[in-house]
């Protein structure tokens, strides 16, 4: 390809300089606001720099750019909304916002945050706060906080569990009008002008009182809760220390932990190989078809003399004074065993026609979890004459 001739370059130079030139105009004019007199002239002086031109290449000059006028200020809208302000009278009408985010009070001296905190989570100790509800009796003409007791014709009436519930309720309310009592102490104190110093004593006592309750609350908590975890989980949140939440906000780092040692331990442990011994074989024996259960009488009884030797796979068929001994009650041809006697009467059972075998069988199942016993121990008579007529 020839190269590209000296007039052809000024040509492409000059091409490029003119487009450079109606970009720097067309992006000034964007931001002007100029009037229609100067649009005219600005329109001449664009024809005149668009006008064809020699061959010969000129220098280029750059046009001098005119400072841009100021633009107009923008008006202030920051303290301007969308939305008229309301009246007072109408926001105070409509009532206050509530949000989901818990909001908190003023805060408190950080010497007593630092007395109130420990006791929020651990409680008084017991003989402390034995002698703080001795020291705070219910006041004689305020009778009312005292927690009501129980009246003796409901309580009759009422599960022990509820009983068992309502006096953890009776400690609690008691202890509570003791926490009011400490209270109005300090009060009279401040009323009647005394030492001021009695007073802080007081009000101290009361919140004690008062923040050991609520830690024996979180307590109760713990423990109706609890029952319902699962017995490999509750030893994460046994030595769980409550903050926000009940069992502490680390609590999902505990479980995870957990599981993470469960799966370590599952790993070093060593794997018990089965023995290759070799097996028991059984008294039975395999080729006994449709074995149809124990005989009747065990052979173990010691009311006949003399040695049996009774071949493995012979069937044995009571004889007619075994029969006749059969209609007696059934107590004595039931074996002592419950487990031995339900699958002597099921196999027993394997020869009676299908039309009574279902019903039969469905009431040889019937086990009485309450009573914990069979059908069969109720009512031993209705399956002693079945066994008598098969």
């Amino acid at each position: 390809m020839p190269k590209r001739s000296a007039e052809d370059q000024i040509s492409h130079y000059e091409r490029k300089i003119r487009k450079l030139r109606e970009s720097e105009i067309g992006r000034r004019r964007r931001i002007r606001i100029i009037s229609d007199s100067s649009d005219d002239e600005d329109t001449e002086c664009l024809e005149q720099g668009l006008a064809p031109q020699n061959n010969e290449p000129e220098p280029v000059v750059e046009p001098e750019l005119a400072p841009d006028p100021d633009p107009d200020p923008l008006p202030d809208t920051r303290g301007e909304s969308g939305d008229p302000q309301l009246d007072p009278d109408i926001l105070e009408a409509l009532g206050e916002s509530t949000s989901d985010i818990s909001e908190f009070g003023e805060k408190i001296h950080e010497s007593l945050a630092k007395l109130w905190l420990p006791l929020l989570v651990k409680g008084l100790p017991r003989d402390k706060k034995d002698n703080l509800l001795k020291d705070y009796l219910i006041p004689d003409n305020c009778r009312l906080l005292q927690a009501p007791k129980l009246n003796a014709e409901i309580s009759a009436a009422v599960a022990d569990s509820v009983r068992n519930r309502d006096k953890i309720l009776v400690a609690h309310q008691q202890q509570l009008g003791s926490g009011i009592t400490a209270a109005n102490r300090a009060l009279n104190i401040l009323l009647s002008g005394e030492d001021k110093k009695a007073s802080i004593n007081h009000l101290s006592n009361a919140c004690r009182i008062l923040s050991d309750l609520h830690a024996t609350n979180t307590n109760s908590r713990i423990k109706l809760i609890t029952p319902n975890l699962d017995k490999n989980f509750i030893h994460i949140i046994q030595d769980s220390v409550r903050d926000e939440t009940l069992f502490g906000n680390n609590l999902s780092d505990k479980i995870k932990a957990a599981k993470a040692i469960e799966r370590q331990g599952l790993q070093i442990k060593k794997s018990i190989s089965r023995s290759s011994g070799p097996q028991t074989t059984s008294n039975r024996s395999s080729n006994s078809g449709n074995w149809s259960g124990p005989p009747r009488y065990s052979s173990i009884r010691g009311n006949r003399g003399g040695k049996k030797a009774i071949s493995q796979n012979r069937r044995v068929y009571p004889s007619s004074t075994q029969q006749q001994s059969a209609s007696k009650p059934a107590a004595a041809i039931r074996p002592r065993a419950p487990a031995l006697q339900y699958e002597t009467y099921k196999a027993t059972l394997k020869k009676i026609p299908a039309t009574r075998l279902s019903r039969l069988t469905e009431a040889l199942a019937n086990y009485d979890p309450v009573l914990n016993e069979y059908f069969f121990d109720r009512h031993p008579g209705v399956f002693a004459q079945v066994l008598n007529y098969y």
